[in-house]
């Protein structure tokens, strides 16, 4: 079957035995594979899935792919609305950190920064990072409100300073993150960012 370029809006919502089988199916194969060799037709016969009923509710493997993510960095967001910039900045780091020291977690995010060889993987990788940015934006957006963030603030710059340190440890190293660890990438953070 050739995929479509968007998924079968008729279908409806994916039935919730289909979503959780096939979620599963392509995080193990990212986590294998990484992002360049990921197929849907490779992944439905390893997992014992239809890739026509994959095509259907998803389209694509780029949608495929994107939609595993968001799902599994759906937890970045929990809890992140404290009332104060260093403390949706604690909860951000904290929650950043319980993510990538799964298994899974690190696996997927080691996928996503691998080789660069196809244009549709670059496209990919952005819409998931884009995603990141957002739930750090909202961080920035709340603090900026409450008049809690220096002026000049660049939202981007901001991204990375929370983001790097963490995800860099996590995919240079294996060990284990410890709390001390991002709560310092937190408060060297609010230094950076917070009003003085």
């Amino acid at each position: 079957m050739q995929p479509s370029q968007l998924p079968d809006e008729s279908q409806g919502a994916v039935p919730a035995d289909i979503q959780a089988r096939v979620m599963a199916a392509v995080l193990d194969e990212l986590s294998r594979w990484g992002v360049e060799r990921f197929s849907v037709e490779a992944l439905a016969e390893r997992h014992h899935l239809d890739a026509a009923t994959i095509y259907r509710y998803w389209g694509d493997r780029q949608r495929l792919i994107v939609d595993a993510a968001l799902g599994e960095f759906e937890s970045l967001r929990l809890g992140t609305d404290t009332g104060s910039l260093r403390g949706d900045l604690l909860a951000l780091t904290r929650n950043i950190t319980d993510h990538i020291s799964t298994e899974i977690g690190r696996a997927f995010l080691r996928a996503m920064v691998m080789d660069l060889r196809g244009r549709h993987d670059k496209d990919t990788r952005l819409a998931i990072w884009r995603d990141h940015f957002t739930v750090v934006r909202a961080v920035m957006d709340r603090a900026r409100e409450r008049g809690e963030l220096r002026d000049g603030v660049n939202t981007l710059a901001a991204t990375q300073i929370v983001l790097s340190p963490i995800y860099i440890r996590a995919l240079y190293s294996d060990d284990a993150i410890e709390d001390g660890y991002y709560e310092a990438i937190a408060d060297l953070a609010w230094h950076a960012l917070a009003r003085r």
